[in-house]
């Protein structure tokens, strides 16, 4: 027991000191899983993904509560209060993706996705809220009028893009989607987005005429 509690130390030791990140998920990583039943490990965790200075010791701690104490009284507060507020987008992401797949069938979700597709103010994590909108929540009312929506709107090529091919691949038979393509290939601001709207076209629509 005392050799266990021994590599237990070490292994909190290498999360708090080693330069490198690879080596501190490791070692956070198998405090999780080997150690997960000893006292004090999930308030250990909950504390390193609130205040370690490392986003990815904090990143790798979100992943190792969600799938192993999903459960437990509050986790599911505590992510939703770190995809608000942790200043790395790695790791709003990170939990963005925990909460939609795990949670996704608890109230709220999808209105804390829709928020985070909206406000966040990094295109990473806003495109990562509308591919969890889609994989999850698609024959959702309002779904397609949202992703027009930011089509249009985001001030992201990375995040028009990407909407852009999901109401082209999704939606492709509802009324005025290859309007709404013809309309981006000529007025969107990005060559990318130009692009993609035009290999949609190309792809989806080659018999159409005009």
């Amino acid at each position: 027991m005392l050799f266990r509690s021994g590599i237990l130390e070490l292994l909190k030791q290498r999360v708090v000191s080693d330069d490198n990140m690879w080596v501190r998920g490791e070692a956070l990583e198998q405090i999780a899983t080997g150690w997960k039943h000893e006292p004090g490990i999930l308030e250990l965790l909950k504390q390193w993904v609130v205040s370690y200075e490392n986003w990815d010791v904090r990143r790798e701690a979100v992943k190792q509560i969600a799938t192993g104490w999903k459960y437990e009284p509050g986790i599911l507060e505590l992510l939703k209060q770190r995809v608000v507020s942790d200043e790395s987008w790695l790791v709003r992401r990170g939990v963005l993706q925990q909460i939609a797949t795990a949670w996704k069938h608890e109230p709220g979700i999808l209105e804390l996705l829709k928020q985070r597709l909206v406000s966040d103010d990094d295109s990473d994590v806003r495109r990562e809220a509308l591919g969890q909108i889609v994989a999850g929540w698609k024959d959702e009312p309002g779904i397609l009028e949202l992703l027009k929506q930011r089509v249009v709107s985001d001030e992201s090529w990375y995040v028009r893009r990407e909407a852009l091919g999901q109401i082209a691949t999704g939606w492709k038979h509802e009324p005025g989607i290859l309007e709404l393509l013809k309309q981006r290939v000529v007025s969107d601001e990005s060559k990318y987005v130009r692009r993609e709207a035009l290999r949609q076209i190309a792809t989806g629509w080659k018999h159409e005429p005009g």
